[in-house]
């Protein structure tokens, strides 16, 4: 496993690129439950120059790009980033880089009016820095909107190797690979934010939509009543 100021889950989505690029799309849980909520949250950015900060396969890109948005996608796979290249028209104004969110971003102060990351921070440990950039290259008044697990999801019955709530920690889930991650508490979500320049908007706790149910109707009463995700839109003060 690498050590933990490497990128953690780089390898794990080099291998697992190829077959994520068709699930996270079809997955209900990201199409669903995560994916309607996050994209709500994010204004109007026709016009603008956003950053999708670990990028992935290219949902958020693409998506962002059918809004009229500039878009420049970073994510630490460049098998991933292979896919985020074919998720946009190749004449659309998207450019796609290879970066570590726990490095400095290569960018210029001021670069962007908007940030998203969707459900990439938690293989991040030090949230204070990759925050701390995030408002470096957004101009003030710029919008950042992020969606990670949510601690209750991991932290419990469905996770038994969380050991501390109030710790940061590190623990892998098994999905095809093993794919290593941090859980942290709430306050470790929100104090960072705030400590570097961000004010708090919104925080939505999603609950499946009724696509959900009928794709994963087995788990929609689960899923409806325990959360799996937590949303978050701030602003750069």
């Amino acid at each position: 496993m690498p050590a933990d100021d490497d990128p953690i889950a780089r390898d794990a989505y080099d291998e697992l690129a190829d077959s994520y690029a068709v699930d996270v799309r079809e997955n209900a849980y990201n199409a669903h439950i995560e994916f309607p909520a996050t994209s709500a949250m994010i204004p109007d950015v026709a016009g603008k120059r956003v950053l999708d900060a670990g990028c992935g396969t290219g949902a958020y890109s693409a998506w962002l790009v059918d809004q009229d948005a500039a878009v420049v996608g970073v994510d630490v796979s460049e098998a991933m980033l292979a896919h985020a290249r074919d998720a946009v028209p190749a004449d659309a104004p998207a450019e796609f880089v290879q970066a570590d969110l726990g490095d400095p971003l290569s960018f210029p102060a001021d670069a962007f009016d908007g940030v998203v990351s969707a459900l990439a921070l938690g293989y991040v440990r030090d949230w204070d820095h990759v925050f701390a950039e995030f408002r470096r290259v957004l101009r003030d008044g710029g919008f950042l909107v992020f969606s990670t697990a949510h601690p209750l999801d991991q932290f419990g019955a469905d996770a038994p190797d969380a050991e501390d709530y109030f710790a940061v920690e590190r623990l892998s889930k098994d999905w095809a690979v093993e794919v290593p991650y941090y859980r942290r508490p709430f306050g470790e979500l929100v104090r960072p934010l705030l400590a570097n320049g961000f004010r708090l908007d919104d925080v939505v706790e999603p609950q499946p939509t009724e696509a959900f149910r009928e794709q994963r109707p087995e788990r929609y009463e689960k899923e409806s009543t325990h959360p799996v995700f937590l949303c978050v839109r701030a602003t750069a003060e």
